[in-house]
């Protein structure tokens, strides 16, 4: 019994080694640089991106305002209509627009 314990405490590998290992494992599977050509197609990518994420938010701008407008002047439970994108969306004026859910059900 006290032979086999020994032997099995000599073939184990410390944790040192282990973590050795494990470093040079993690560090193989770090990214390549990425090379001129490859870095200007990715920040060519990157800036379409912030382009379509702008036009994005200067549309809901946009909507947002319609929907301001259509709320002025009119009472706090008040219908009205917003058109966008060719569809008109049906709400209530309240202390901010509540579209009908029922509407965005496909």
């Amino acid at each position: 019994l006290l032979g086999s314990v020994l032997g099995l405490a000599a073939c184990q590998v410390t944790p040192s080694e282990q973590g050795m290992n494990h470093d040079r494992h993690r560090h193989e599977m770090q990214r390549q640089p990425l090379t001129p050509e490859q870095r200007a197609e990715w920040q060519a990518k990157r800036e379409q991106r912030e382009e379509q994420r702008e036009q994005m938010r200067e549309e809901h701008r946009l909507q947002r305002a319609q929907i301001e407008k259509a709320c002025q002047g009119k009472r706090i439970g008040e219908r009205v209509n917003v058109q966008w994108n060719n569809h008109v969306i049906e709400g209530t004026c309240d202390v901010r627009f509540t579209p009908e859910k029922s509407q965005f059900k496909r």
